[in-house]
């Protein structure tokens, strides 16, 4: 994602009509219709901590070790900020004011802010969106947002200047139902001979094992990443383990996903002089979430990025981004056993259909254009490209401009992928039962997307996290999922 050129920011009173402005403007014939929506912004100099917080015990031994600090503390306390009992089922994504290619609602004169927008997963109407800045030129945008197993806490980061001029990579920690933010975190550790504050990139939460509520955050850009953090969301987000480079090396771009059982973490192995030498080989390293051993599993390339997995646990897709390949794991012998095209160019993120007989790899242009706005689909029992349509890829229209991720709506009555779209201003909606784009659900700020995931919601906002880019993360969307694909075996 590029940098964005220097902008001094409006005082906040103008900042907040501006963004008023920004709700009020126009929408494409081809957008849904929207709710009422709420922007929430916080800006402003730092406060410190409260008293106590740091002695309190908030900073544990893994903390320390990779870095990440917490900076402030708020109260997120207040009231609702939408209505849980009216929006059951909602779709959360990151949204970055810094888009100025063409969306209707950008606004060249407003400031920059970060944060993250909640859209109706039923009617796809934006029912809120939270937008933060605490004082600090932003230099790079979200990518990555998911919440807590329990969808309580909402976990969004960005780069901002310093006040010595360098990169500061912070990030906020939002109670959901007031779109408050709780905590403020920044991470910066000793890496290849100096001090280096990383970018929070992406973000998934799952329950581990032994049914503990775990949210992965992965720190920084390219080919050399890391480290990542894994918080334990009942505990005041405490860090429960850092994975460091003493713990996984080379460490490569940062997109993790945990097994279906939780006892695994899968974590990209990359690095620039990797992808330059002659023969490339990247690596995926296993995390075992009970003891923290590791085992290497190399042959996938030069760039691993995404990572699926099957329902049963005996498989792992890995997509290479450089290479425009996508690799299949035998999950008990740890070896890759297939590898083909991925059919796109530079692919990115990838998503697993219900009965798990097509896989859907994002042809973002990871590593080459970056402009990428197709997806390619992969038959998993030929383990090639499944020819669904005419013309392939799926091209998905629209502001489709540097797609990443896509997300499987958690109703398999509705049958669709929701992609988000990292240089253009529309989550992209596909019908799996067409494989055509049947719907743009606009940004409510003009910004981008990147990432994001499904969140149930009772009327007393007790909330459970069904899937992200990571794939379904509760046991009822498996449990579909174990069904469709007996059936799908049935048939044949």
């Amino acid at each position: 994602m590029r940098s964005v050129r220097s902008r001094k920011l409006l005082p906040i009173a103008v900042a907040f009509m501006a963004l008023l402005a920004l709700v009020a403007a126009g929408c494409s014939s081809k957008e849904p219709k929207s709710a009422a929506k709420i922007n929430v912004v916080q800006a402003g100099e730092l406060q410190p901590a409260r008293a106590g917080a740091l002695a309190s015990g908030w900073n544990t031994t893994e903390s320390i070790r990779g870095g990440l600090q917490l900076v402030a503390t708020y109260d997120s306390s207040g009231p609702d900020a939408w209505d849980a009992s009216k929006h059951p089922l909602v779709y959360i994504t990151s949204e970055g004011t810094d888009v100025d290619s063409g969306s209707p609602k950008y606004d060249k004169d407003a400031p920059y802010y970060a944060g993250f927008q909640i859209v109706d997963a039923n009617t796809k109407e934006t029912v809120a969106s939270a937008l933060f800045n605490v004082g600090q030129e932003i230099v790079r945008f979200p990518h990555g947002v998911d919440v807590s197993p329990d969808g309580k806490w909402a976990y969004v980061g960005w780069g901002q200047k310093g006040k010595d001029g360098k990169n500061e990579g912070v990030m906020v920690i939002v109670n959901v139902r007031t779109l408050k933010m709780d905590k403020l975190l920044k991470q910066e550790s000793y890496f290849q001979g100096a001090m280096r504050s990383q970018n929070l990139h992406h973000v998934q939460a799952f329950k581990d094992s032994k049914g503990r509520d775990r949210v992965i955050l992965m720190w920084g850009f390219g080919a050399d990443g890391g480290p990542h953090f894994i918080l334990d969301p009942k505990d005041d987000n405490k860090v429960v383990k850092a994975i460091t480079n003493d713990d996984v090396r080379p460490m490569g771009h940062p997109f993790t996903t945990p097994s279906p059982d939780g006892k695994y973490i899968y974590v990209s192995m990359d690095a620039p002089w990797i992808q330059e030498a002659e023969g490339h080989r990247a690596g995926i390293a296993k995390v075992n979430t009970e003891d923290w051993s590791v085992t290497v599993i190399d042959g996938v390339g030069s760039h691993p990025i995404g990572i699926a997995h099957t329902v049963d646990g005996k498989y792992t897709y890995v997509v290479d981004g450089a290479g425009s390949k996508v690799f299949k794991i035998d999950d008990e012998s740890n070896k890759v056993v297939a590898e083909t095209s991925a059919g796109v160019a530079g692919p990115y993120g990838l998503a697993l259909n219900w009965d798990e007989t097509l896989l859907f790899l994002v042809g973002k242009g990871e590593g080459s254009h970056n402009t990428g706005g197709v997806l390619g689909i992969i038959d998993t029992k030929t383990f090639r490209q499944a020819k669904v349509l005419t013309q392939m890829p799926l091209w998905l229209g629209g502001s489709a401009s540097s797609v990443d991720h896509a997300i499987l709506h958690p109703d398999p009555a509705k049958n669709e992928l929701w992609v988000s779209n990292m240089n253009g201003w529309e989550t992209i909606v596909v019908d799996l039962n067409t494989n055509k784009p049947v719907a743009y659900i606009p940004t409510p700020n003009g910004g981008n997307t990147h990432s994001g995931g499904f969140v149930k919601y009772n009327a007393d906002w007790s909330g459970e996290l069904l899937l992200d880019q990571g794939g379904p993360k509760s046991q009822s969307i498996w449990n579909i999922v174990k069904a469709k694909v007996a059936e799908a075996k049935a048939k044949k």
